[in-house]
């Protein structure tokens, strides 16, 4: 039961500054398909018994959680990575080697900034 109560605190994370616990959980609740008072009796350890059903609806909702902020930061890596080969591509004429080329090449194979650019 405990494991249902910290899947939800993670599910929360993060919490804006002075945001308040009634409105965590309405959020949290939400995510997770659940009414506010029994996420509220989960995250209080206050339900007697926690439905299988509902620990998949949890465990659901914080996998699509990790899974966003997997992409959200693969996209954010790919964009780095473009502004600096732009900013070394500007100022270095040697910046274009073979092996850069090659680089560039397997990237694109892999999906490249294109894809990760057109999928926002």
């Amino acid at each position: 039961m405990s494991d249902a109560a910290l899947m939800l605190r993670e599910l929360s994370e993060p919490w804006a500054s002075g945001e308040r616990i009634k409105s965590v959980l309405d959020r949290t609740s939400k995510l997770c398909r659940l009414t506010y008072w029994r996420t509220y009796d989960i995250w209080y350890r206050k339900a007697r018994r926690i439905e299988p059903h509902e620990i998949d609806q949890i465990a659901e909702a914080l996998a699509i959680k990790k899974e966003k902020a997997a992409r959200n930061e693969l996209h954010d890596l790919k964009l780095r990575l473009a502004r600096l080969e732009a900013s070394l591509n500007a100022g270095d004429t040697h910046f274009n080697s073979s092996a850069i080329d090659r680089t560039r090449e397997l990237a694109d194979r892999r999906g490249g900034l294109d894809r990760a650019m057109a999928r926002r």
